[in-house]
């Protein structure tokens, strides 16, 4: 994937792809190839959708390098060049940072997400300085990652001086307020590819967003896929009633779960058990979502008609 045609590949719903893990919570790469292969097989692909590995919805907090570094080559592996892969390369080191965009390079991912370094609260001088070590010491495409919960609103300034940096091309972008998040679309979109993270799929599309961030994907790759086009033939009361027959039901659902214990893991991998792939627990601390939840989640999947897998063909499963 070239950086200099990064509009024709990095578009469609993002997946925010779960790391498998064991029982003993030890890596499950052979479950990562399988799951990757049914999203990539069921609409996940270039033009239509990209693969977001280790990210926070992989659970990159939990991992070392090295397990990260596996995750991002079993995941080109298996996306066989038939989707975009990106990864997160964040981290307090900045050194562990410019490392895995290196590697995310070498392994021929499309890109790399980076955001400010977190736990010492970064000032915009500190931010840039990352992004520009970053662009420097590393031929990866970057894609920023706005993570302005962890303690950085960065202003448009900010913003237009990253985007002015030889290699980043992308901005994984929501803010604070409903303000930002407009004047953000409005001056950077014609230069970034722009890709919602803030469940604005309708109203960020008509601003010239390419794509938006899913955790549904990973057990239901169609229905992103259906809404993705919706929105490309600027058919946005249909995109509207196609996510209000499920997604905002599934975000219910969702903050639910968050509410019993922390991070992505626990609501991405109870659907994904749910439909019939394997991914295992979230590491500790968190757990896997209770059994009363997961009852309540067979409804949902059942009312929405959420296909389950029934079988495998060659190592790969089917939808039935």
């Amino acid at each position: 994937m070239k950086a200099e045609n990064i509009r024709e590949w990095l578009c469609g719903p993002m997946v925010a792809v779960a790391t498998p893990f064991n029982e003993d919570y030890s890596l499950d790469l052979d479950s990562l190839y399988t799951n990757i292969r049914f999203m990539v097989e069921n609409g996940v692909h270039t033009g239509q959708g990209s693969l977001l590995v280790g990210g926070a919805g992989g659970e990159h907090p939990t991992m070392n390098v090295e397990e990260r570094k596996a995750v991002m080559t079993t995941a080109m592996e298996a996306a066989n060049g038939e989707a975009p892969v990106l990864t997160s390369v964040q981290h307090t080191d900045y050194r562990v940072i410019i490392e895995l965009a290196n590697h995310a390079h070498e392994a021929g991912l499309g890109g790399v997400q980076v955001g400010p370094t977190y736990y010492y609260e970064p000032t915009e001088g500190d931010a840039y300085r990352l992004f520009e070590l970053v662009n420097q010491e590393s031929d990866a495409t970057i894609m920023i990652y706005h993570t302005w919960w962890e303690g950085l609103t960065m202003s448009l300034g900010l913003l237009s001086d990253l985007a002015d940096l030889d290699n980043v091309r992308a901005l994984k972008w929501s803010a604070p307020n409903d303000a930002l998040y407009k004047d953000g679309l409005w001056e950077l979109a014609d230069r970034l590819v722009c890709i919602d993270n803030s469940g604005q799929q309708i109203f960020s599309h008509i601003m010239g967003a390419r794509g938006f961030i899913t955790h549904l994907s990973g057990f239901w790759p169609q229905y992103p896929a259906e809404i993705w086009n919706l929105l490309e033939q600027r058919d946005y009361e249909a995109a509207r009633q196609r996510l209000a027959d499920f997604k905002w039901k599934w975000t219910k659902w969702r903050a639910d779960v968050a509410a019993r214990t922390g991070g992505e893991g626990p609501f991405i991998k109870s659907a994904m058990e749910a439909v019939g792939l394997k991914v295992g627990p979230p590491r500790p601390p968190s757990v896997r979502a209770p059994q009363q939840m997961m009852d309540e989640l067979e409804v949902l999947l059942d009312e929405c008609g959420v296909p389950r897998l029934t079988e495998r063909h060659g190592g790969a499963m089917a939808a039935g």
